[in-house]
């Protein structure tokens, strides 16, 4: 039997891009093209630049979205406490494997046998035996000694070290809060711009979310968070953490650093699996494509590993370094967008969407409401085989409870709120549309309108259309209408 790859394509992506924005494509035609190529997320990555380069930044996405008639979301990403190397004579040093080495937080500069440290509490949050990894795990330590600003170690894993390298202390309890006072700044600024959405760096707890929830209500904005899982201790708290935001990413830089790598993959299975079993979108982050900021191609096994975090059925995959420094950030964003619709053309095609509701195992108790109707859903657009799904939603609950069901038809996600629609953007499956308030009252007409401007059904063809759910269980009251166009 012949094997072959190629296989007729998918009218519309599921998985969503998400493209950080730097010095490489800050640009009009960068964030045209971009969007034109498969973008639905733009991030502003406060570790990097000033406010007014990204009120700039802002602003052109708003733009160009708007001439390219796109519901684009903007996620601004906090930095967390920074605990980094200072800088050093010379710009590096040498680490010998078996050399003792000093880590200090006077501010000094460095030098051969001296690290200094922009995180000042760093000698009281490490003990001896404890392991700290610098430069993204490239070079060990083991700590021998601790005396008060200085902490004495011997290098496990040697190497050339440069300034600012991150430091990474996998055997400790950090006391840094997740936000710092540059966190609630950038904070405030990213209220006042308008974005969509917030990452907290540096979640350890589920109360960390609970805090800048509270933050966000007392200046009077509802910005969805989104919690990085980049700690352990964050898979301790994971259930609670993923109920309480609004989205979670799997920030597998820090992450693979602080877990033996051979855990990475099977903790992101687990992390998706959990955030799709409450509803929660999630996305996969760090290291996809990460050749391609020197290469116009990636290497093969980047391009499976979008593949598996496709398989998976992550909400959205982001592109970091790639685009905001890289030499090919628009064709990084190609890339991303070809290897996505190869593989959920093969997926579709091996029957492998709604494959949770198809091959559900026996539930020991009922599913919650909610769930059960969304699975119906999903079930339903397989066996009637409609070409599309209409889902109204005001505040996208809807419709991220119907897409955690991964169903075979495209979403169609209504709404007359601007702000939903752009954080629709995010939700798997889902493309989402702003329609007039006068119009959401008659949902039939809609439904059959939009599938036919769309280009997803014509006259006869089956579609669904869906509404009715609540974040709250006792308010919820779905519907699900079985349409002919």
């Amino acid at each position: 039997m012949k094997l072959e790859p190629k296989m007729k394509l998918l009218k519309h992506k599921r998985t969503k891009i998400i493209a950080t924005l730097g010095p490489a494509c800050a640009d009009e035609d960068s964030i045209r093209q971009m969007i034109q190529k498969g973008v639905n997320m733009f991030r502003l990555n406060m570790s990097h630049g000033e406010h007014a380069e990204h009120y700039a930044s802002y602003q052109m996405i708003r733009n160009i979205a708007a001439a390219c008639e796109k519901h684009i979301a903007v996620l601004v990403d906090l930095c967390g406490p920074k605990i980094r190397t200072g800088t050093f004579k010379n710009n590096q040093i040498l680490l010998v494997k078996g050399d003792g080495v000093t880590i200090t937080m006077r501010d000094v500069e460095g030098k051969p046998g001296l690290i200094p440290s922009q995180y000042k509490s760093l000698a009281y949050d490490v003990a001896v035996g404890q392991r700290i990894f610098l430069a993204d795990g490239v070079m060990e330590l083991v700590v021998e000694k601790v005396e008060g600003t200085e902490v004495y170690c011997r290098v496990l894993q040697g190497g050339m070290l440069s300034n600012h390298k991150g430091i990474n202390l996998p055997d400790s309890v950090v006391s840094a809060p997740s936000m710092t006072e540059k966190d609630y700044d950038d904070a405030m600024f990213a209220v006042g711009l308008g974005v969509d959405f917030l990452a907290l760096s540096f979640v350890r707890h589920v109360d960390d979310i609970h805090l800048l929830r509270a933050w966000l209500e007392q200046q009077g904005s509802n910005i969805g968070i989104i919690a990085k899982i980049e700690r352990p201790e964050a898979l301790d708290d994971a259930c609670a953490i993923i109920e309480a935001a609004d989205a979670i990413m799997v920030a597998r830089g820090d992450l693979g650093v602080e877990l033996p790598p051979e855990q990475v993959p099977i903790t992101q299975d687990m992390l998706i699996k959990e955030a799709r079993k409450q509803c929660k979108p999630v996305i996969v982050a760090t290291q996809v494509l990460e050749s391609m900021i020197e290469h116009a191609r990636p290497t093969r096994a980047e391009a499976t590993d979008i593949f598996h975090s496709v398989s998976s059925s992550a909400d959205a995959i982001m592109l970091s370094g790639e685009t905001a420094v890289g030499h090919y950030p628009v064709k990084a964003v190609e890339m991303m967008a070809r290897v996505i619709i190869n593989a959920e053309a093969y997926l579709w095609h091996q029957g492998a969407f709604c494959s949770a509701a198809v091959k559900g195992k026996a539930h020991q108790s009922a599913l919650p409401f909610g769930n059960a109707v969304a699975r119906s859903t999903s079930l339903l657009s397989r066996d009637l085989m409609v070409h599309g799904i209409v889902v109204l939603s005001e505040s996208g609950w809807t419709t991220v409870t119907v897409s955690s069901e991964r169903p075979e038809a495209p979403i169609l996600a209504v709404t007359s709120s601007e702000e939903t629609c752009r954080r629709m953007s995010l939700i798997w499956g889902v493309i989402p549309v702003l329609a007039e308030v006068e119009d959401m009252g008659n949902h039939v007409a809609l439904a059959k309108r939009l599938v036919q401007t769309y280009s997803l059904a014509k006259k006869g063809d089956p579609i669904l259309l869906v509404q009715g759910f609540h974040r709250d269980e006792a308010n919820n009251c779905p519907s699900i209408m079985v349409l002919k166009v």
